[in-house]
């Protein structure tokens, strides 16, 4: 990490030397990104700008460092990873994937512990999953919370999945896979 750091700052240090040497007008200081590696960089460029002026020799014991951050700042940068496909869904939209509506609860407390014994009985099926709160308004009866689990790719797998609940004496019912995301 902090020879990363070093690299990085290296090759900002090398960039803002060069810039500022040939043009008076690019002297004044650029903004510095908010984030935490941009400035940690702009200081570092800054500290090795330094050091390059004042004491040249005190670089060199970090100069492998110096050229493995060089080295990876010329290459090219690697693309961000595919998003999570369960990521989020619209807001007030439904689901591609779908779900199994495993129980309702009125408090989400019992919900969370509904989920947690849930996961007990059927840790092959469940395991993977992930459980998400729908809230429902029932009318006279009321809102209630609906505790899916998913996401299933297809209706199919949803299905299977309810019909090992239902052998168990359990309740299933296929569902899209909407909701917020249960608490941990």
């Amino acid at each position: 990490m902090i020879r990363s750091g070093l690299l990085i700052l290296l090759g900002l240090s090398l960039t803002a030397c060069a810039s500022i040497g040939r043009d008076p007008a690019l002297r004044a200081p650029t903004p510095v990104a908010s984030s935490t590696a941009a400035q940690m960089a702009a200081r570092l460029a800054t500290d090795l700008d330094n050091r390059s002026r004042q004491s040249p020799a005190s670089l060199e014991a970090v100069e492998d460092e110096m050229r493995r951050l060089a080295l990876r700042l010329a290459a090219p940068v690697e693309p961000l990873p595919d998003p999570d496909p369960v990521a989020p869904d619209p807001v007030g939209g439904t689901s591609l994937f779908h779900a199994i509506h495993l129980a309702s609860y009125r408090v989400e407390g019992n919900a969370i512990a509904g989920w947690e014994s849930l996961q007990l009985l059927f840790p092959d099926l469940l395991a993977s999953r992930h459980a998400r709160l729908e809230a429902v308004e029932l009318g006279s009866r009321g809102e209630f919370l609906r505790l899916k689990a998913g996401p299933f790719d297809t209706r199919a797998d949803a299905r299977t999945a309810c019909v090992t609940i239902e052998a168990a004496g359990g309740w299933c019912a296929v569902t899209d896979f909407t909701g917020r995301d249960l608490p941990r």
